[in-house]
């Protein structure tokens, strides 16, 4: 079958960026003896440049996959209204350059965000008459709406209008919806109606690659010394992330342990001031600010660490994210704050524990709980290994999407014996 990719974001093979979601999945559907075509802008989402069209395109096509690069205008920072003209631009352009575009699709799978070319992709899709899934891996716009001042949100309520039409329409009109959690895909279904294929496909990770970038990124700076116990946040520094109270707690709880305990914060945005100030007020010498690292770096590093925070608002509407699974990877004890779907997998797995979002209290009383049972810290670590290598690796994951792809195109998965359906999810 000939699949039909439409997502702007997420890095292709050849880029430099570490590959997502979808590479992953294109490589699988290829090796499955399927063809890719994948819709994706010029302007990198993550490095704020052009991309590489020549390099990438080369990458792809030794693969199978064949990239499509929408020509859109730069955007300066995630939020703002560059980057709500760049994606009319790339609505637009797909939707004039869609239908003339040969081969035809089989099927069409649409990732939200963003919203706006989700819906233009599913309704290519209907004209067409193949069917469409909707990706499902983040609630936009009501993941902005909640996070809004109380008084600006009459006026995100009016400005978000578009987006949220978009939202609803691309809900409704699926053909089938695939969520990263459980509740993407359950509010995609209650938004835009039951009755369809759904399942829950998470991020995951590449096991085989993490492990190959960890040792590829062996550091002495990054390495950490006998009797030392670290732990790491990971990831945005903004308003949706609770990264001001645990760095609050740690400076807390690290001062009543009776051992050297580090705290690595990875990543920047907008609180990253915010956390340079706790970090003088507390005076903590042993919080270590890296930014971004290149990601055999962050492998490494991942790997000394002994527990990483999982740590947003349950109003940011993050249910899955990515880096508890990195996390799971190296080997971490994970302290959760996510209600829900993380929450199970934390208990079930045996493998952290939960706190409370907002209360530093609660989080310095789980760091000190977590740190203080050196046995028990060594059997979650263990835990979270197992659970990402018989769970949450992609290897695992991902044929599972393939085969519920094929199976709404009307195909016979290629390893199922004539005439049975051996992969149902």
């Amino acid at each position: 079958m000939n699949v039909w990719l439409v997502n702007p974001f997420d890095p292709l093979p050849g880029d430099p960026e570490q590959q997502g979601r979808y590479a992953t999945l294109a490589r699988l559907l290829c090796a499955r003896g399927h063809r890719v075509t994948w819709w994706t802008s010029s302007f990198s989402h993550r490095f704020k440049r052009p991309v590489d069209a020549a390099a990438i395109a080369a990458t792809c096509e030794t693969i199978g996959i064949h990239p499509v690069f929408l020509q859109a205008p730069p955007y300066p920072t995630n939020v703002s209204v560059a980057r709500l003209r760049n994606h009319r631009v790339l609505v637009r352009r797909f939707g004039a350059e869609a239908p003339k575009h040969r081969p035809a699709p089989d099927v069409v799978i649409a990732s939200t965000p963003p919203p706006t070319l989700a819906r233009q992709a599913i309704l290519f899709a209907r004209q067409a008459g193949v069917p469409s899934v909707l990706d499902v891996q983040d609630l936009w716009p009501d993941a902005f709406d909640r996070l809004a001042p109380w008084w600006l949100r009459p006026a995100f309520g009016l400005a978000l209008r578009p987006m949220r039409r978009a939202a609803d329409e691309a809900y409704r009109l699926a053909d089938a919806v695939v969520g990263v959690a459980d509740a993407y895909r359950d509010e995609a279904l209650r938004l835009g109606g039951p009755e369809r294929p759904a399942e829950t496909i998470p991020l995951g990770v590449d096991l085989a690659d993490f492990d190959a970038a960890a040792r590829r990124g062996g550091c002495e700076e990054l390495t950490k010394p006998p009797g030392e116990t670290w732990l790491i946040y990971s990831g945005s520094l903004n308003r949706s992330y609770d990264c001001l109270t645990l760095t609050e707690a740690f400076a807390d709880a690290s001062a009543r342990l009776d051992r050297p305990v580090r705290l690595f914060v990875t990543g920047r945005g907008e609180l990253s001031g915010a956390l340079d100030a706790i970090v003088r007020r507390r005076g903590l010498r042993n919080v270590t600010r890296t930014g971004f690292l290149e990601f055999d770096r962050w492998a490494w590093l991942v790997t000394q660490c002994d527990a990483g925070f999982n740590a947003s608002f349950p109003e940011a509407m993050i249910y899955l994210p990515n880096k508890i699974f990195y996390y799971l990877a190296g080997g971490l004890a994970v302290l959760n704050t996510i209600p829900g779907q993380c929450s199970r997998i934390v208990a079930e797995g045996r493998c952290g524990l939960d706190y409370r979002a907002g209360d530093a209290a609660d989080c310095a009383a789980a760091i000190q709980r977590l740190l203080g049972d050196p046995a028990a810290l060594a059997e979650m670590r263990r835990a979270a290994r197992a659970l990402a290598e018989s769970t949450y690796d992609r290897a695992v994951l991902y044929p599972r999407y393939a085969a519920f792809l094929e199976r709404l195109a009307g195909l016979r998965p290629p390893d199922a014996p004539p005439g049975k359906d051996s992969d149902r999810p």
